[in-house]
């Protein structure tokens, strides 16, 4: 197989991948890990599991996904909420 033909294969993939919108799905993960990257380069684990932490992650990350706000302002709301409670699961 040469180049031509690779890349004709490389972008048919990607032309199904648009189809199914799992072209979507992975950048819409793919900002999602990049929020949680910028804070957890900022912070150490145990202020990230803080309860009013916990209790914005969802929202956040489903605002990510939805493409709104980029990674780097989530992040940042992350950081800023100030929360001195114990540390949970989440």
């Amino acid at each position: 197989m040469g180049l031509t033909e690779l890349w004709g294969t490389v972008l048919e993939h990607r032309g199904v991948l648009t189809e199914a919108g799992e072209s979507d799905v992975r950048r819409d993960k793919q900002r999602v890990r990049r929020t949680w990257s910028r804070v957890r380069d900022t912070v150490p684990d145990p202020v990230l599991t803080s309860p009013g932490r916990c209790g914005i992650r969802a929202d956040i990350e489903r605002q990510v996904r939805d493409g709104e706000p980029p990674p780097a302002l989530a992040a940042q709301q992350i950081l800023d909420t100030d929360d001195q409670r114990p540390r949970v699961d989440c």
